[in-house]
């Protein structure tokens, strides 16, 4: 039997058996222990088995348990950590948005700006520390950062900008436009 790391929560548990369509049934009465000894006891009995596709990219029982093991990727952040990163993420656009002028921000030097940076691109679902990031990319010949963002959340952006370019048939494509008059 093996454990499945308390980083994971009881709502982590759920969303795992539900995205990946286990067969456990459980209530909302049930505890996050009770949860995951169901959780084992249909890993357990299908360990040999392969898995549906799933937005966790987890292909196999056996992949799923190794996953389970180790602590959890979208791991909560504390409200001190939160804070820390967002205010990160605030002196970076401050400093974008002052047309990328050291003496106008709160930084000294550029590779304090590329610290933080490298530091606060793991966590992309947090969205100041997505605009830090493309305000910072808007630089031309500077080293570019893509935010890490979790498969939940970019299917959740994913679906906001179909909404937003949905109105009424009308079609809204973004990119570079050409418009000639005679």
């Amino acid at each position: 039997m093996f454990n499945i790391h308390k980083t994971f929560t009881k709502y982590d548990l759920i969303y795992i058996a539900d995205n990946i369509n286990l067969n456990i049934v459980y209530s909302s009465d049930d505890n996050k222990d009770q949860i995951k000894r169901k959780l084992i006891d249909c890993i357990e009995r299908n360990l040999s088995k392969d898995l549906p596709t799933n937005n966790l990219d987890i292909d196999t029982y056996r992949n799923l348990m190794v996953y389970l093991k180790k602590e959890n990727p979208n791991k909560r952040l504390t409200s001190k950590e939160k804070d820390t990163i967002i205010s990160l993420s605030k002196k970076i656009i401050h400093y974008c948005k002052n047309d990328y002028t050291l003496s106008l921000s709160y930084y000294d030097d550029e590779q304090s700006i590329i610290d933080d940076l490298y530091y606060i691109k793991r966590y992309g679902d947090i969205l100041s520390v997505r605009k830090a990031c493309e305000l910072w990319n808007v630089q031309c010949n500077k080293i570019k950062f893509n935010p890490i963002i979790s498969a939940k959340k970019q299917k959740s952006l994913d679906e906001k900008i179909k909404l937003k370019n949905i109105h009424s048939g009308l079609e809204i494509k973004k990119g570079l436009i050409t418009l000639s008059f005679q």
